[in-house]
Order: structure tokens, then sequence, then C-alpha cells
């Protein structure tokens, strides 16, 4: 790439950068949009521009964002987001450290060297080589004592990179310890995961397996248990029900609007029962809504049964009534071999892909050792 064409790279990304920034600012500032732009302060009851700019330029948000302590961003985003805003920290101080050192430094030793204007009079190859090839390593001769400045640059990234992370994951773990150390109380914390149950002895069911183990482990506080299974069929059927339930208001609210804007009696509405509507018999809405609900709720509710009986996983939550239980729990062993009642912490069921939690212990450490591989190879 030649230095022009930099500039032509570097000046389009400047421009879509400006008009996202500008889209970003104008959306945000429509009173409809305030539910995608700030839920966390709609959901705690605040008003989503207190404290703030109305317009949200991009230099008030930078402002705010660079104002706000991490503890302001805890209460109003979670944990999660300022382990976010460590990570994104740790990524701009190797940049940085790394570039403020090592530009000034190994630009002048490939810059004063000249080993592709000696390969340019010795090549019959026209535009071979550039003004920014000048600048790099490559304008270093062979053998060159100049090398060592990149060899203890690479040294110097890896250091900081290092630093930086091992200085960023403390950080994250002291941020951890206190959500666990707060007084205010969540759900999860009174609860364990508990994977890769055993087989089940005869005349037991899952949860009665799992109850008693526990109750007989923590007889003072277990609470009690629930049991993982697989909702695949149930949700089809449950989202099925919610869209009906969804269209039946729908078409409850047009007759209520049509009584007040037409006649005292209102006109009902009609649709067609074929397919996507266009075709098929012509019924009235709420009825034929009202209808295919009274249809889908014993399905529902016999699908649920068959659910809880039949399709239950090897994995359950266990609730305490203490967070010291809980705790404890956590990190105890509950069975003479790690691959059988394996208990962790329990994360926040968004937090969870309920799917894998009957992957069984040795299936997950292959994978967790794949991926150790797989992150070795690429870097």
């Amino acid at each position: 790439m030649d230095f022009d064409s930099f500039l032509t790279s570097l000046g389009t990304s400047f421009i879509i950068f400006v008009v996202l920034m500008c889209l970003f600012a104008w959306l945000s500032s429509k009173p409809g949009n305030t539910v995608v732009y700030y839920p966390n302060r709609i959901l705690k009851g605040l008003d989503p521009w207190e404290g703030g700019s109305r317009t949200r330029n991009p230099f008030t948000w930078i402002k705010e964002a660079m104002s706000s302590s991490e503890q302001d961003v805890i209460n109003m985003s979670g944990l999660d987001t300022a382990v976010y805003f460590v990570f994104m920290s740790t990524v701009l101080g190797i940049f940085a450290l790394s570039g403020i050192i090592l530009l000034p430094a190994l630009l002048p030793v490939a810059a004063t060297d000249d080993s592709i204007q000696a390969a340019g009079k010795n090549t019959t190859s026209i535009g071979t080589f550039n003004d920014l090839d000048k600048l790099s390593m490559g304008n270093i001769t062979a053998k060159s004592s100049r090398l060592w400045a990149f060899l203890v640059a690479t040294y110097w990234v890896s250091f900081v990179t290092y630093f930086l992370l091992w200085r960023g994951y403390k950080h994250v773990s002291e941020l951890r310890a206190d959500a666990l150390m707060s007084p205010e109380v969540r759900p999860q914390q009174f609860a364990v995961l508990v994977r890769d149950l055993p087989d089940l002895p005869k005349g037991q069911s899952r949860k009665e397996q799992v109850d008693s183990y526990f109750k007989a482990i923590y007889p003072d506080t277990f609470y009690r248990s629930m049991v993982v299974t697989n909702n695949k069929e149930a949700n089809k059927i449950y989202e099925e029900l919610e869209g009906y339930k969804k269209k039946l208001a729908r078409a409850e609210a047009v007759y209520a609007e049509s009584k007040s804007a037409g006649k005292p009696e209102g006109t009902r509405p009609t649709i067609k029962t074929g397919f996507l509507g266009l075709l098929g018999k012509r019924v009235d809405a709420i009825e034929y809504y009202n209808e295919k609900i009274k249809e889908i709720i014993p399905k529902l509710e016999a699908e649920q049964k068959i659910t809880l009986k039949e399709k239950q996983l090897g994995a359950a939550l266990v609730f305490f009534t203490s967070r010291v239980a809980a705790a404890s729990a956590a990190q105890s062993l509950h069975a003479q071999l790690v691959d059988t009642w394996t208990v962790s912490d329990a994360p926040e069921s968004r937090e969870l892909i309920w799917n894998n939690l009957n992957i069984k212990f040795f299936q997950r450490q292959i994978r967790h050792g794949w991926n150790i591989v797989q992150d070795i190879q690429v870097h």
C-alpha cells in the first residue's frame, strides 16, 4: 500500500465513523428509542437523560464516559459492563505503551537504513517498494545490528501485554470479590449449579435423588432443588400461545377503537384462516384467537408434565437458605470422583447455555483442552 492509498483508507474510515456517530446522536435523541439506548435507566425508574445531554453528541458521550467512576458504571449497568471496560482499558494500554515507546525508537532505526534502496538497484521490477516500506523492518540490512532493536521491541510488547493482562485480571478478581461481599442480595448467590448427576437409583426420581443427596449433606441450610429439563417442545407451544395472545390483544384494541371512531357497537375485526391470512374462510378474529388459545393451553400443560417426567437432564440447580452455605457448597468436593456431582457457582439464567448442561465431565475437559491448543496455535 502506498502513502496515498493509506490516506484514502484513513479518510474513508473517518467519514464512516462521523456518519455513524451522527446517526447514533440522532436516533438516541428520539423519545421512542429510549428503550433501546437507555434500558438500564428505565428499569431503575430514572429519567433516560438524567445527568446527561439530550443531544448525545460524540463529545458528550466521551465526557460522560470519562467522568463516570467505576462504581457508577457498576450501579447503573452491572459488573459485566465494568469488566468490559477493564478489558477495553487493558487493550488500549497495550497499544499506547507499545506505540509511545516503540514508534519513536524503531521508525528512525528503520528509516535511516538503505536495504530497500540497495535492493531497488539490483532489480528490474517497477513499483515494488514505496515510502512506507522504508519505515518497516524490511528496510534493515540482513544481519545488521539494528535488528536487535526489533528483537528488544518484541520482548517489550510481550512484557507490557503480560503485565497489563495480569493487572487487569487481578482487578477483575477484586471487583468480583467485592460484588460477592456486597450487602445487595442476588438470587444466584443462594444457589449452586450441579452437573454430572449419576444414574438414578431404582424407585427414585431425579428430583428426589438430588434432594435426598444435598439434604443429607446440608440438613440445616438446604432449601430445594430444580432439575434442568429439555424444554424445546414446550417452548415451541408456549411461543405459539404467546403469539395468539398478542394477536388477540391487538384485535381487541382494534375493536375498542372502532367503537369510539364509528358506530357505538363497533366493528369486529375479521381474518382469513388460510395461508398467511390471504386464503381460507373469513372468521371473527377475536373468537378465532380465543378458540386457539383454549386449544393450546391443554397441549402446553400436557407437554410440561411430559417434560418434567421424561425429559430431565443430568443437571440441577440447588438452592440454600444462606449465601454462606451456597458459597461453601460451590467450593467443596461432593463425591470421591470428580466426574460426578460436579458443583459450581450458579450464574444468572441469561448467562447459561441450557442445552450444554447435559455435556459430560470428560467431554467438557476435552473441549477445554482443545480450545487451549487452538489458542496456542493462533498466538
